[in-house]
């Protein structure tokens, strides 16, 4: 076959997709291997993500039964398996994949999930999120902090600087909230109320008497226990939001571990 522009003979390879990867496909593309020709020298990378799923969704990859990486360029015809990451995921031992793994647990959430993030705070995770972060700031703070991106933008997580993620299935913010602590596998990391919810700085206790001026009368009366924010001051206490928050986690089978 005539090389044609791109120097390189084209190749036709077939791809097995796992059936967790159906989200991001086409019906007809189902449950079924996928004929896929080369007109270019292209990496695994690129083919998978020009069938829509992003490298970030992807735990392993074969051809023809043996292990690559995302820099493997096809040389021939052959059968690429394309596994998805298996819950829950390990972000912190290397793999094939990620060679470099995180040293600790730390979010990024962007501007499509925004109640998620605070909740994931809420629950003591370190989140940076802001409706300010544009994709490229999103990709940017993803790699030089070594954050995992939370979105339901599937082309942000295309971006080559970001390595950890997940593209988020659920609607609802609670809902969210149990896809990631399961997904990641976070039920013994939850620190409840041990963040500022505005800040996403861990919080200080703070003696009474040195916030009595800060505080309303019915919250001098009956409270006794503050916590603060040491960037922006905020004044924290276990009232009535604290229980019903507490509760709601519960019913989810989110059950913090300390406060």
């Amino acid at each position: 076959m005539d090389s044609g522009k791109f120097g390189v003979s084209q190749v036709k390879i077939f791809v097995l997709l796992d059936s967790p990867f159906d989200f991001f496909l086409a019906g007809k593309h189902q449950g079924r291997p996928l004929g896929y020709s080369l007109t270019r020298r292209a990496s695994v990378k690129d083919i998978i993500e020009s069938l829509g799923i992003p490298h970030t969704e992807v735990g392993s990859i074969r051809f023809d039964g043996q292990k690559i990486d995302f820099s493997f360029v096809p040389p021939a015809t052959g059968m690429l398996q394309v596994h998805a990451v298996q819950a829950p995921f390990n972000v912190l031992s290397p793999s094939m994949l990620r060679p470099v793994p995180l040293d600790c647990i730390r979010f990024i959430a962007d501007v499509n999930v925004l109640k998620l993030g605070r909740l994931l705070i809420l629950l003591g995770f370190d989140v940076a999120c802001s409706s300010s972060f544009s994709d490229d700031e999103i990709a940017d703070i993803a790699q030089a902090q070594s954050r995992i991106v939370l979105t339901r933008d599937t082309l942000l997580l295309k971006r080559k600087k970001i390595a950890f993620a997940r593209r988020i299935r659920s609607n609802l913010p609670y809902d969210q909230v149990l896809e990631v602590v399961e997904f990641f596998g976070l039920h013994h990391l939850t620190t409840f109320f041990s963040r500022c919810t505005a800040c996403n700085r861990q919080l200080v206790p703070v003696e009474k008497n040195d916030i009595t001026h800060l505080l309303e009368p019915r919250t001098r009366l009956y409270f006794f226990d503050f916590l603060q924010c040491p960037q922006c001051r905020k004044i924290f206490w276990k009232g009535s939001h604290y229980d019903a928050m507490k509760n709601t986690f519960s019913r989810l089978g989110i059950f913090p571990k300390k406060e």
